[in-house]
């Protein structure tokens, strides 16, 4: 394996590999299955825990070649919807995943194949620092890269909304989660300010 030194400080990015996924997982241990909304609104996991079948989900989608990491330093830094049993797990991504179906973006779009940016997670400590909106970006170009003329984002968070709004991406269906409710009319998820909704958000890309 090589590795590339950058100054400290200066992320790089690079596209995920086989290599690099357990890390990877690691460093979503750390952030994103704590942070997340929707994650957080059911207490899906305590920060550090693993979470099976969101790590399956994880796995998959970093086979996929298409997911990016931002790295500061060389390599050795980064190194350091399914059913499941689990019913916090499937309240979130029955959410997502009907929201998504309703929509019927291949048909609506006349497209074949969509990217869908399914996760963006930056370390507590390099947060501020304009990452997430960066990786964003790289994601949107690598979409216009591999002839993908449709992307998509379930945006879950204020922050997230903001940057997708920051890049053109249009909302297509906003769900207030107090609004979300189960069969006795009590709101599934009680999600913290300032992440009020859910925002399916799309790129056409000519």
């Amino acid at each position: 394996m090589t590795s590339r030194q950058f100054p400290c400080g200066m992320a790089h990015y690079e596209i995920i590999t086989p290599s690099m996924s357990e890390a990877v997982l690691q460093h979503l241990r750390e952030s994103f299955f704590a942070d997340e909304p929707l994650n957080k609104a059911v207490s899906l996991c305590q920060r550090g825990e693993s979470h099976a079948a969101l790590e399956r989900l994880c796995a998959a989608t970093m086979t996929d070649g298409l997911s990016i990491a931002a790295m500061e330093g060389d390599m050795q830094s980064i190194e350091k919807i399914q059913q499941s049993s689990d019913e916090k797990y499937n309240k979130i991504f029955t959410i997502l995943y009907t929201v998504s179906r309703d929509l019927d973006l291949f048909n609506t779009y006349q497209v074949n194949r969509i990217l869908e940016c399914r996760i963006i997670s930056v370390s507590e400590q390099a947060r501020g620092r304009g990452l997430a909106k960066e990786l964003m970006a790289r994601s949107v170009d690598l979409a216009k890269e591999q002839g993908f003329k449709l992307f998509k984002v379930d945006a879950t968070g204020a922050y997230s909304q903001r940057i997708c709004k920051s890049l053109g991406l249009q909302e297509l269906k906003r769900v207030v989660y107090s609004e979300y409710c189960d069969d006795t009319g009590e709101p599934i998820f009680n999600v913290s300010p300032p992440h009020n909704a859910l925002s399916v958000m799309v790129l056409t890309i000519p």
